[in-house]
């Protein structure tokens, strides 16, 4: 007698994250900033999904009320930094660590001032990193951050992550491509380093604003195949945007985008036998922890 057999769903974690800069001297927009950032929460509530914010702190200064009456269960606020936009002249990967370490410490100040919280997760500009960023990051006490993109190849944005892990992990001291010695989990964006864009200098990634809901599909279900097998003991997919598209607009394609999106994971994660957590950044970071203490990390020489 044949005996059924139960397929266990492997689980990933899916955070949606969010940009949060319309205050850029290129958009200076702070209505629209507000406009899409509701919108944008009512796609996450309604679908019972959970999104990490990351907020510059002008963007975090001119719309305080409204970042702090997001549901905290549902919605983190985290810091975002583009150094142009603070009087600096480079990208954040082109700063050494005393530069990095005042530049941010700045940065968490302006944030908590508005906001009435420090931010345990960060997100560089562009990506935008060097070897001296995660230990940085940590030293100023973040628990988590998503600063890589794993493949892409931007010099002049000092984005540099070609041969980058696309697990969770824990960050290393020394060297932004290895991994584990800092006690600081970095969740990377989700990407596909083999379907390289522009002249091979950037990987497909799950940004809604990039491809029309057809693409990203084809990307999602690679993704959740990749995700399932992948020997990790944390798996998680991290989509991004911007708030500077018109997400309260329901003829807005970017909203229409990512409600295809939304859509197209459910209907793949039950093809691939796969069991999607909502999670923020933290979160995810949070299981990683418990599943991979940072002390036997440590032990490991790792």
């Amino acid at each position: 007698m044949e005996q059924d057999h139960i397929r266990m769903k492997t689980d990933i974690h899916i955070c949606w994250t969010i940009d949060c800069e319309a205050t850029q001297k290129a958009i200076d927009n702070v209505d629209l900033g507000m406009r899409a950032i509701r919108g944008f929460a009512a796609l996450i509530t309604e679908a019972e999904l959970r999104a990490t914010l990351f907020v510059l702190p002008a963007d975090a200064a001119a719309y305080p009320a409204l970042l702090r009456e997001l549901d905290e269960d549902r919605f983190e606020l985290a810091l975002h930094y583009h150094p142009h936009e603070e009087g600096y002249d480079d990208f954040c990967g082109g700063y050494a660590a005393e530069a990095q370490r005042k530049m941010y410490g700045d940065a968490i100040n302006k944030f908590a001032d508005a906001v009435g919280a420090r931010p345990k997760a960060f997100r560089t500009g562009s990506c935008s990193a060097n070897d001296a960023t995660f230990p940085v990051t940590a030293d100023l006490g973040f628990d988590c951050c998503s600063h890589s993109m794993p493949g892409r190849n931007m010099a002049q944005l000092r984005s540099n992550w070609a041969g980058a892990p696309q697990h969770v992990r824990y960050a290393h001291p020394a060297n932004r491509l290895l991994e584990g010695g800092l006690d600081l989990v970095e969740v990377p964006v989700t990407t596909d380093p083999e379907s390289m864009l522009w002249s091979g200098a950037h990987p497909q990634d799950l940004r809604v604003e990039l491809f029309d809901a057809k693409n990203q599909r084809y990307m999602i279900d690679k993704v959740l195949a990749r995700e399932k097998t992948r020997p990790q003991p944390v798996q998680a997919i991290v989509a991004l945007t911007h708030n500077t598209f018109k997400y309260d607009d329901p003829a807005d394609f970017r909203r229409q985008t990512m409600q295809e999106m939304m859509s197209d994971f459910a209907e793949l994660a039950d093809k691939h036998d796969v069991n999607l957590v909502p999670a923020t950044i933290s979160q995810v970071a949070a299981a990683y922890r418990a599943a991979v203490p940072v002390s036997t990390c440590r032990s490991r020489g790792e």
